[in-house]
């Protein structure tokens, strides 16, 4: 229709229900690849109490199940460090690194003797800036066990990140005399020589390290840097010109693996939250999804429904935020433009929706859901651009 102004207004399809359920059901049969948030981690208690997350029941079922069991262990002898331990593992593989910092403290108080305690407890403070912290927490892990020389990396990654380029450097050797094959302790001498202000030094190291490692994207990258300092310009762009097929190696380190382990398939739970969302129980369905993204926060499948439950609520704005974020992510996939249609619509924004239907069916033409909205808006064709 045609306001008084000569504006063109596209009334709004009411097709949330209809074709927004539907999308996720095609998901909930094959997955390619949410009201209440979850509930917030409690505040800090005494070191001897074991923290626990309130309302497991709305959180992933598989995950919930870990925590119940690991918990089950915990509560028949709080005074097992390692079960209390094995506790923290859970929490920290699923981000509630609050929870497993405490869990972590707990163990070591029970279990003084283990070195996994305080390196986890190393870990989780480097990864929030507490380098001083780490680097304690890394060089007593490693009077527990001196052969665990991945805690030497990391202790020398601390010192350097605490402005103590000098430890680094002794950490650095003795990584290099305990792991002679890998480029970890070459790379990490080199990265003390740069701080150093020893370029040629650093150029050295780093070679030494891209030889025993050839793809290594960060010994690339540096070496590239420190080639440039040096005034040798097309070394470094030879070196740069490789850096997009580098690769990001992994540290060889059994105790981060034993973490990594735990992780929740987020694909199963986005499965789980579609099966929910199919049924009706959209409430269950958001908090799963919540919880994929805080665990992948770049998960496109996540974003999309939470879109749709957003636009099933009639809550538009946010269902358009979580859309948008979902284009982001993967700019190829005719489902969020489709979405984004609807929800640009109701919210008055209707030319911006119908490029975004046009956007849908350049990625797909014969894209049902597109289609649909296409008929009930009166074409047959992809609106013009």
């Amino acid at each position: 229709m045609t306001r008084s102004d000569g504006a063109t207004v596209v009334a709004a399809p009411a097709l949330w229900p209809a074709w927004g359920v539907a999308i996720v059901l095609g998901f909930v049969l094959g997955c390619n690849d949410p009201g209440a948030d979850v509930p917030n981690e409690p505040a800090p208690t005494t070191a001897a109490e074991i923290p626990r997350i309130p309302n497991l029941n709305e959180l992933d079922p598989g995950f919930a199940t870990a925590v119940r069991d690991a918990l089950s262990v915990v509560d028949r002898d709080p005074s097992n460090g390692a079960a209390v331990g094995a506790l923290g593992r859970l929490y920290q593989a699923h981000r509630y690194v609050d929870l497993a910092r405490r869990c972590y403290e707990r163990a070591e108080e029970l279990d003084p003797s283990s070195p996994d305690w305080p390196y986890y407890l190393g870990f989780l403070a480097a990864g929030r800036g507490a380098h001083d912290e780490a680097a304690r927490r890394f060089e007593r892990a490693l009077e527990l066990r001196p052969s665990y020389w991945a805690a030497r990396v990391r202790l020398g990654n601390a010192l350097l990140a605490a402005g103590d380029a000098g430890g680094a450097e002794t950490a650095f050797r003795a990584v290099r005399a305990a792991a002679p094959g890998t480029p970890w302790g070459e790379l990490g001498l080199g990265k003390a020589a740069r701080r150093q202000g020893r370029p040629e030094a650093a150029a050295q190291h780093l070679r030494t390290a891209l030889a025993l490692d050839p793809a290594h994207r960060e010994t690339r990258y540096l070496l590239a840097m420190t080639e440039r300092q040096l005034g040798n310009p097309e070394s470094a762009e030879r070196l740069l010109a490789d850096l997009a097929g580098a690769e990001v190696s992994s540290l060889d380190d059994p105790m981060l693996e034993a973490v990594f382990e735990l992780v929740r398939d987020t694909q199963t739970m986005i499965r789980t939250a579609n099966q929910r969302l199919a049924e009706g129980d959209y409430v269950a369905a958001e908090r799963l999804y919540r919880e994929v993204l805080r665990l992948d926060p770049d998960s496109y499948d996540a974003h999309l429904n939470v879109g749709v439950l957003h636009g099933l609520a009639d809550r538009n704005r946010e269902a358009a935020e979580a859309l948008e974020r979902a284009v982001e992510i993967d700019p190829n996939r005719a489902d969020a433009y489709t979405l984004l249609t609807i929800a640009y619509i109701k919210t008055g924004r209707a030319e911006e929706g119908l490029r975004q239907l046009e956007r849908a069916l350049e990625i797909d033409p014969d894209h049902p859901r597109a289609r649909e909205i296409l008929n009930s808006l009166g074409g047959n064709q992809a609106p013009p651009g």
